[in-house]
């Protein structure tokens, strides 16, 4: 081999080197793209919140303010829609045949039923219910108020309500780990609450270093891994065992939604500003970047189906309305508050997968 030679070989050696660091480094793409968009045919112009995905059945249920519409999740076509007030979670249990969705307008969440989707009863709870968890151990619904600075517990069998349980902050999305504990992102208090499902009592509180504002969680009940989501552009991986940060990994602006698939190890964290950051569990101890899928502006409630690995996200074009005192139904009011409503057959849903 020539010395011209010979130093071109050691330099393609390095390049492979180099490039092989960035890919062991970063990781490859994942191959999530925008599969499809289904448009929806709205009953009117509200916007959205959190959406449910059925495995049993083939549909889609979708907090829209005055109704949760239940879709085809293939086809888009509006099945039902519930009538709600102020609507912004939708939990199904079918073990039980039942269903419940928490109203943030008159602090009530609604049980229906799973199969026929009639109104069963309308349950009270604390001020502006907003995200809600069924917990399989205990076999009990809980919504977190974040006016009432609670959770209110209800038996998903009967739809009894058992009593609130005090958060002194206010509450924002849970995971439930499967073996007696509900975990709550405290938002104002940049902190995390567990919860006994048989005791109703918070019998742990971990202040999150340097988070801003925790608004979404998801978890790998298997590694004891939490994954909470801030509002200063940051995922915060945590010991559920003993709060400890394990490590953090950029997200985008305004997270809304984390889900984890355990069957892939990824974590996909949905963002007001359009985008889906995808990271990787390599252990738990070791956490990766993989990619941002661009999505839409403003698509940032997102739910995971974990028997297709697809995701679907609402998306609309939002446009802001002027204040005013008593806003009409169908403008909702952020703390600002502006009003807002979605443009004329702009509804729809994301679909999300490979």
């Amino acid at each position: 081999m020539s010395g011209w030679n010979g130093l071109r070989y050691v330099g393609l050696l390095i390049v492979c080197a180099c490039v092989g660091f960035v890919v062991q480094a970063f990781g490859a793409e994942s191959g999530y793209h925008i599969l499809r968009k289904i448009p929806v045919a709205s009953g009117g112009e509200a916007t959205w919140d959190y959406i449910t995905v059925d495995y049993n059945k083939p549909r889609l249920f979708v907090a829209h303010e005055t109704e949760v519409a239940v879709l085809d999740n293939g086809t888009g076509t509006l099945l039902a829609s519930i009538p709600a007030q102020g609507a912004h979670a939708i939990v199904l249990v079918p073990e039980f045949k039942h269903g419940f969705i928490t109203n943030g307008l008159n602090a009530t969440v609604t049980m229906f039923d799973y199969d026929t989707l009639k109104k069963l009863a309308d349950i009270p709870a604390g001020g502006l219910p907003d995200d809600m968890i069924y917990d399989p151990f205990s076999k009990r619904v809980f919504s977190f108020n974040t006016v009432g600075l609670n959770s209110t517990a209800i038996n998903a069998a009967d739809g009894k309500a058992l009593g609130n349980i005090d958060l002194g902050a206010k509450p924002e999305q849970a995971a439930a780990d499967g073996v007696g504990h509900v975990f709550v992102d405290l938002k104002d208090k940049n902190a995390v609450a567990r919860i006994d499902t048989q005791k109703l009592t918070v019998d742990r509180r971990w202040i999150i270093s340097g988070c801003d504002r925790p608004t979404t969680m998801d978890m790998d009940k298997k590694s004891h891994r939490l994954f909470v989501g801030c509002r200063d552009l940051m995922l915060y991986v945590l010991d559920s065992d003993d709060g400890r940060v394990i490590t953090k990994l950029p997200v985008g602006d305004n997270v809304d939604s984390t889900a984890f698939d355990p069957e892939s190890g990824l974590i996909f964290t949905s963002s007001e500003d359009g985008q889906i950051a995808v990271m990787h569990e390599d252990t738990p101890d070791s956490f990766r970047v993989v990619e941002n899928v661009k999505t839409q502006e403003g698509s940032k409630t997102m739910t995971l189906n974990l028997r297709t690995h697809e995701l679907y996200l609402p998306y609309g074009d939002v446009e802001k309305l002027p204040p005013i005192l008593q806003p009409k139904t169908g403008g909702k009011v952020d703390q600002s508050g502006v009003r807002r409503r979605v443009v004329a057959n702009s509804f729809g849903i994301l679909v999300v997968g490979k």
